[in-house]
């Protein structure tokens, strides 16, 4: 099996003979090659499985036989798997989910064994059947950074890219001008970043001794301030001098991670997305947007994003595509080396120059392993942790919905609902627009069932010229006739635009909602009938469970006693005198209680 991670290639195949127990390693390789097959498993999932196999093969003790099988009827199997379930507890920390993952992964091997018709034993198979040995734990998800950490995050890489272009500004002209230093010595910097260029493949260890002794002499320090402080000659002193020249020539794994920061801020993709695109995946046939495709492993589907470009002639833009262009801008010497010896894995985007141990110059695809966090870390003031570059994609979706105030819209068509829900919907910035929309929600029902306009004055006492809508509510007070009267507890300003009802219809809901309404016009004429209508309510009160009653009719009964607390307990006193003689409330059939 070959694996292909973090932009490398790597051996995964299991050699049973290798270990104690070799019947056992083929058994358990064998359903993971046929799981790998079979559900098409990503290469960094099917690399965990092995990972799990080969952490049971290694800490089976002497008490498991060599020749032990899954298809052993005795228990020392299970009792040996048992003991490495139990152990994984004592190699992670308590909050880690690890030892719930490989007791998982590993009882899905044998689950996958018994369905290709292989022998299992019967305590194997239920060992396989029954529950993991340890809890998954509960991880947290990931949140987004903050709009100021975006910002600073964003700026740093920015400021990092122009610095690189400087520099391979600069160490383009020298190469230009740079010859073989074999003939002519190793006496200008442009003849040593020549000489690191074209003889570094091959003969790096002559290079480096020379660079060395050249940085030593001064040699370089017109090139940079840096090099008149550096001691060349001390231990690891000629690693440092290669590796600032080499930044003269090539993006390092930093500015690599630069650009893919950028890129993930401008285009809210994963990090994985990026690490693995190859310059076939980039279409740039439009000058004005390129198309570029991006793979999701674990989700085994692709897309294609559009990058604009902003026609700047500097080649000084930030937009995706822009960021593109200038990406293969800075790496184009790094690809003249690929040539030499071209293959698939270097067709890859992110291509650079590396060191190896051997101080030979290789080109490869940087794997991205430390370089997001060395970059946050350079950060002032720090940026929280976790330094995932996870987050950021997280980031950019709570970013577009706060712009689009749109939680729908900001998940795009890049995963599914399911995916958004539990992994995107839990950010701060979500949440907090949730909680915004919930409360905007909520004012619009306190808007239309705020309650009664209140007004502490008799019908009589208000005039012509005062509000409109209170002087037709006052003069239909003064003219109403008994029958209005039982009829109305309130004046309604609106009967054909209930809040309760639809608009043009006459409201069906008076008495029992008047005093949630806010048609609703109260005038201290309506206090006897208020008293008369509180005591039906208190009915309905005795003859209803609380919740149903405070459902139904508690908005109503705490506005009418907001209402009475304005009066004195006189006026109280002489309205509840008026409501005991001759004070009627009509309450519709359909709204009457038993003790009515």
């Amino acid at each position: 099996m070959t694996f292909t991670i973090a932009g490398g290639s790597n051996d995964g195949t299991i050699r049973p003979l290798d270990f104690a127990h070799p019947i056992l390693a083929a058994e358990l390789s064998d359903a993971l090659v046929d799981m790998r097959r079979t559900f098409a498993l990503a290469d960094g999932t099917a690399y965990q499985y092995r990972v799990a196999v080969i952490s049971l093969l290694r800490s089976l003790t002497n008490a498991c036989p060599r020749t032990a099988s899954l298809a052993w009827a005795d228990r020392v199997v299970v009792d040996g798997i048992h003991e490495w379930e139990s152990g994984l507890a004592a190699a992670y920390p308590a909050e880690s989910t690890m030892p719930y993952k490989y007791g998982r992964q590993l009882r899905r091997l044998v689950r996958v064994h018994i369905a290709n018709g292989r022998d299992v034993g019967l305590d194997v198979e239920r060992w396989a059947d029954g529950q993991v040995l340890h809890q998954g734990g509960g991880a947290t998800p990931l949140d987004e950074f903050s709009n100021a950490e975006r910002l600073a995050i964003r700026d740093t890489c920015r400021s990092r890219i122009r610095e690189l272009e400087e520099r391979l500004s600069i160490g383009h002209q020298l190469l230009e001008v740079g010859r073989d230093p074999r003939g002519d010595g190793w006496s200008r910097a442009e003849d040593i970043l020549w000489g690191i260029h074209h003889l570094g493949r091959t003969d790096g260890i002559m290079v480096e001794r020379e660079a060395m002794l050249a940085c030593d002499r001064g040699v370089l320090n017109d090139l940079h301030e840096a090099f008149e402080t550096e001691h060349a000659t001390t231990y690891g002193g000629s690693g440092r001098v290669v590796r600032r020249l080499l930044s003269y020539l090539y993006p390092s794994s930093d500015d690599l991670v630069a650009f893919r920061t950028l890129l993930q801020l401008e285009t809210g993709a994963a990090p994985e997305e990026w690490s693995n695109v190859s310059l076939s995946d980039i279409d740039i046939s439009d000058p004005d947007t390129l198309r570029v495709r991006l793979y999701k492993a674990r989700a085994h589907r692709s897309r294609i994003v559009r990058c604009a470009t902003s026609g700047s002639a500097s080649g000084s833009g930030w937009k995706s595509g822009d960021l593109i262009e200038r990406f293969l801008a800075a790496t184009s010497r790094a690809r003249e080396l690929r040539e030499a010896s071209p293959s698939p894995v270097h067709d890859a985007l992110f291509l650079s120059v590396f060191r190896t141990s051997s101080r030979r110059l290789e080109v490869r695809p940087d794997s991205f392993s430390k370089s997001f966090s060395s970059l946050l870390t350079s950060i002032t003031p720090a940026i929280s942790r976790p330094h995932d570059a996870r987050r950021l994609r997280k980031t950019v979706k709570s970013v577009r919905a706060a712009v689009l105030r749109s939680a729908d819209i900001a998940a795009g068509d890049d995963h599914s609902i399911a995916v958004y829900q539990r992994h995107y919907a839990q950010t701060t910035t979500v949440h907090v627009l949730a909680g915004a929309a919930v409360n905007a929600a909520q004012q619009q029902v306190f808007d239309r069932v705020s309650g009664p306009v209140f007004v502490k004055a008799s019908a009589a006492s208000i005039r012509a010229g005062e509000r409109p809508e209170l002087a037709v509510a006052a003069v239909a007070e003064l003219e109403s006739t008994s029958t209005d009267r039982a009829m109305n507890v309130a004046h309604c300003s609106s009967p054909y635009d209930s809040p309760y009802g639809r608009s043009g219809r006459l409201c069906e809901h008076r008495p029992s909602m008047c005093f949630a309404c806010p048609n609703a016009i109260v005038f201290t004429d309506h206090l006897p009938r208020i008293l008369a209508y509180r005591e039906i309510l208190r009915g309905h009160q005795n003859e209803m469970e609380p919740a149903q009653f405070a459902a139904t009719h508690g908005q109503q009964l705490r506005n009418i006693e907001r209402i009475l607390d304005e009066f004195t307990p006189a006026e109280r006193e002489r309205a509840q005198r008026s409501h005991d003689l001759d004070a009627v409330v009509h309450v519709p059939i359909a709204q009457r209680g038993v003790h009515l």
